[in-house]
């Protein structure tokens, strides 16, 4: 009698029940359950379970249960076959069934329980949430917890009626002792079937894929399955008998939040928190997050002994809704906050069922709430053809890019948008982007116009105009009428200038294209080609353009240039005249008399004849000066180009002049042309500073330079001589000086000279480009 109550007190068929159903629901992830029994031949609910509430152990009979589909327990009743639907409002077989249809079942499993092919109960369970759960894996699992289960739930049946043949037995000794000899060998094969049982059910809790825990009220750990502890890290011998606290309970979350107020509690009071989930500590200090079902174990008393918790580690789908919130707390930041309208509307009559503010404001709205599911875009297009054919290339190509129509505002307002578009055919929608392009539109416009306007000038232009990018090459060119008879040819376009010139004529060409490019600043220049047998001279002036080009406009300035030279040689013609006719004579005429006068003179003969000796050489020193005056009365350095060239050409000279001398010369910034007046004087200023440094200063280095800045022209001579005092100047500079101070006021440019004994001397001459023009 004692040892059938002691069995009694092991297996209760109510908290078995309950303990088997949490088991098999948890792994087999169905959201709900019920267990059905045959009891007196007939179909009795005894229990209905969920993950997150205690199991109702109320009896219920089949027929009169509205919390299962009654039609599917029947069916399988009658087939002892399983059913599963990964969608069971779709089943055609069940569609007039209520339950299912009320709840929107989608997965469902009614199994039924078997012991030597005899139905001795149905398992039922579903997933609302989603469909497709009950796989044919988890199905294998279930087919074998089914097997323990029948084997438990009869084991636990013949206890109870053990419990009842024991009453009997203590009535009725004597007269059933044959029966208890009968009854005490079918306990010792039950003992056997249960302890079979136990030590299926432990093996099925150290290999199942949750955390299964078991703790006592102080929180001292009693139990932990395998899975457990891989998950968390430790060995079993670590984690047992220590407490949640000293192991795997971490006293704040990553998120700050304090979870032992919370532990606690639920030590205190485990029925008020049947399911739950946090962070876990592991041993080596990373976080999981477990979602934990949890039930409280009582003893007879109605004491909590033990709290019994399942966990699914949920990390990974933690980590996946976290980055999906970013997400979407990104995508609409964007959405809110971008400068493009975002929208959504209906295909077949364009109502608004989703939109940002920049679409409302493009349309004149205060929010999206002002129009999203009120207004119909359909209305706001200025010609709804516009629509249509967007609509058509989207259901051809799926989508449509940079589409341009006329929209209007709500105030009537007309703008110019830019769509790009996808087409959702199921759903109907169309989803894309909107932009204001207003702006873009007029200034096509304008542009338009404007390039009307230049073709039209450069159309009008006589000479011939050339593009060339930076390589050299001619991309493009405008006729021309020029005088020398060649016409454009468009044969040109696409070739280089080395293939177009002889290689150094191109090597200058490329060289000014290249100082336009990287100056950006207009340059003019001239230069000279052979035509047909002529000598053509051109003035040409080259301008940057965007895209590294630049545009070339060449002027024939042949009969300029021939005039120019007609002019010089008649102006040099006449001054030679002028001086052959006075300056020369004169000194013939003196030479002569002097010749008459040493023939006369007979006083002090040895002294006159120094003195008319002397007059004599002066003379004659002066006749030559006359003559080369009238050879070099022009510049012939500056004649054949430009001061820089001239300059050069003449450093160039001094240098095979002046062995001892070493010189240099330097240009600095762009060059530009100045006026001819210009250029002409301030060759002469350097010539001059050029000759006073070697003929005067003993210099071993002179420097020149010439400065080309934006606002203003310098010429710069410096040597290392000897140098001079400037308030007291040297006779032999004197006249070179004056001359050179002379020339500066002429052309308006202002002329210092520093000087000192010993350190050298500098001459800079610096001219206003502006006032110069």
């Amino acid at each position: 009698m004692k040892a059938a109550q002691a069995i009694s007190e092991m297996i209760h068929l109510d908290q078995l029940t309950a303990t088997l159903m949490q088991v098999v629901i948890e792994n087999a992830g169905a959201e709900t359950g019920a267990l059905v029994l045959l009891e007196d031949d007939r179909l009795t609910v005894v229990a209905q379970c969920s993950g997150s509430r205690q199991c109702n152990l109320e009896k219920i009979a089949v027929a009169g249960c509205a919390t299962i589909p009654v039609s599917v327990i029947q069916s399988v009743e009658r087939t002892s076959e399983t059913l599963v639907f990964d969608d069971a409002i779709s089943e055609p077989s069940f569609l007039t069934d209520r339950y299912i249809q009320n709840q929107q079942t989608r997965s469902l499993l009614c199994m039924p329980i078997l012991k030597q092919n005899q139905l001795i109960g149905i398992l039922y369970l579903e997933n609302n949430l989603s469909t497709g759960v009950f796989t044919s894996d988890r199905l294998q699992v279930l087919k074998l917890l089914i097997a323990q289960v029948a084997i438990s739930l009869e084991n636990a049946r013949l206890y109870e009626r053990l419990s009842d043949y024991s009453e009997t037995l203590e009535r009725n000794v004597e007269e059933q002792t044959q029966a208890l000899q009968q009854e005490i060998a079918e306990r010792q094969q039950t003992e056997a079937a249960l302890r079979q049982s136990e030590a299926n059910y432990r093996n099925l809790l150290q290999t199942a894929n949750s955390v299964i825990i078991r703790y006592d009220p102080q929180g001292r750990i009693r139990y932990i399955n395998d899975y457990g502890v891989k998950l968390l890290g430790y060995e079993e011998h670590q984690i047992l008998g220590r407490t949640l606290f000293e192991t795997i309970i971490p006293d704040i979350e990553i998120s700050g939040r304090d979870v032992r107020p919370f532990v606690h509690d639920l030590l205190r009071n485990p029925q008020s928190y049947p399911q739950g989930e946090g962070e876990n500590l592991c041993r080596d200090g990373r976080r999981v997050w477990v979602v934990w079902s949890n039930q409280a174990i009582f003893n007879e008393q109605g004491d909590v002994v033990e709290i019994l918790s399942v966990g699914n580690d949920t990390t990974q789908r933690r980590q996946a809704e976290e980055a999906l919130q970013r997400s979407e707390a990104k995508f609409r930041t964007i959405f809110e906050n971008s400068q493009v309208g975002i929208y959504r509307t209906r295909t077949d009559d364009g109502l608004i069922l989703n939109a940002n503010q920049r679409f409302a404001d493009l349309f004149g709205f205060d929010s999206p709430q002002e129009i999203i599911g009120i207004e119909h875009t359909i209305g706001y297009w200025v010609n709804p053809s516009d629509r249509q054919q967007g609509i058509e290339v989207m259901k051809r190509d799926g989508e449509v890019r940079s589409f341009e129509a006329q929209m209007r505002k709500r105030d009537g307002t007309v703008f110019w948008g830019l769509f790009s578009s996808y087409l959702n055919a199921d759903d109907d929608y169309i989803e894309g982007v909107l932009a204001d392009i207003s702006d873009r539109k007029q200034a096509e416009v304008a542009l338009q116009a404007s390039e009307a306007e230049l073709r039209a000038l450069f159309s009008a232009i006589p000479d011939p105009l050339c593009v060339f990018n930076a390589k050299g090459q001619v991309i493009g060119a405008i006729k021309g009428n020029p005088s020398y008879g060649e016409l454009h040819r468009e044969e040109y376009i696409g070739k280089t200038l080395h293939q177009l010139y002889d290689t150094e004529q191109a090597d200058e060409f490329l060289s000014y294209i290249q100082q336009v490019l990287r100056t950006q600043q207009v340059l003019t220049v001239e230069y000279s080609q052979w035509i047909a047998g002529r000598e053509i001279w051109f003035s040409a002036r080259i301008a940057p353009i965007r895209h590294e080009q630049v545009i070339w406009i060449a002027r024939d300035i042949t009969l300029q240039k021939r005039a120019e030279a007609a002019s010089i040689l008649e102006e040099r013609n006449r001054m030679a005249r002028e001086i052959h006719d006075t300056l020369a004579q004169a000194f013939t005429g003196i030479l002569a008399q002097v010749g008459a006068a040493k023939q006369v003179l007979t006083d002090d003969v040895e002294a006159t004849e120094a003195h008319l000796d002397l007059i004599k050489e002066l003379a004659r020193t002066g006749l030559v000066e006359a003559r080369r005056s009238v050879v070099a009365l022009r510049p012939q350095l500056l004649e054949e180009g430009s001061l820089q060239s001239a300059l050069h050409r003449l450093v160039a000279q001094l240098r095979t002049a002046a062995m001892d001398t070493t010189l240099y010369y330097e240009i600095e910034g762009a060059v530009y042309s100045l006026p001819t007046e210009v250029e002409s004087n301030l060759l002469r200023i350097g010539q001059e500073a050029l000759t006073n440094a070697i003929r005067h200063a003993n210099a071993d280095e002179i420097r020149v330079e010439l400065i080309y800045d934006h606002d203003q022209f310098c010429l710069r001579v410096r040597d290392n001589g000897q140098g001079f005092g400037v308030g007291s100047i040297p006779a032999s500079l004197g006249f070179g000086l004056l001359g050179m101070s002379e020339r500066a006021e002429r052309i308006g440019a202002q002329l210092t000279i520093r000087s000192q004994p010993g350190e050298g001397t500098e001459m800079i001459v610096t001219v206003d480009r502006e006032a110069s023009q």
